[in-house]
């Protein structure tokens, strides 16, 4: 009989020993897999997601800015700048007096003296203000 109650101890002993054993191994395979998870996660990615975030919102702060430049012209000033755009009106009269052999200025202008244009006098002012544009959106 005792050499059956030892038995039976070991027996139970065994099965809590092995029952211990699995529960290890479980644990260490979810160690495993939590440290594979960790090292799979690139933060050079998220990094690379922040700086397309901050893109997004430069470019929507900038076309918000143009935006605003753009509404806070006034109508006059709009209807202004189309009535001095009179200069494309002559220089049409001019290029068809070309075309028909005759030129409007050539009785007004005494030989050899070159036509000034009218346009470059007007595109001045809107060309640096390109070139400003232009020069800001570079600097973003």
């Amino acid at each position: 009989k005792r050499n059956m109650t030892a038995l039976e101890s070991k027996l139970a002993e065994s099965k809590t020993k092995k029952e211990m054993l699995k529960a290890r191994a479980r644990a260490a395979k979810a160690n495993e897999q939590l440290n594979k998870t960790i090292s799979s996660v690139d933060t050079s990615s998220a990094m690379a997601a922040f700086e397309r975030m901050e893109d997004k919102v430069l470019q929507m702060e900038a076309s918000s800015e143009a935006m605003t430049e753009l509404a806070s012209d006034s109508l006059e000033t709009q209807f202004a700048e189309l009535e001095m755009g009179g200069g494309v009106d002559l220089e049409l009269e001019e290029m068809k007096a070309q075309l028909s052999g005759s030129s409007p200025n050539a009785a007004a202008l005494p030989q050899g003296q070159p036509t000034v244009e009218v346009q470059d006098a007007e595109a001045a002012p809107v060309d640096a203000e390109l070139e400003k544009l232009k020069n800001e959106l570079d600097e973003l």
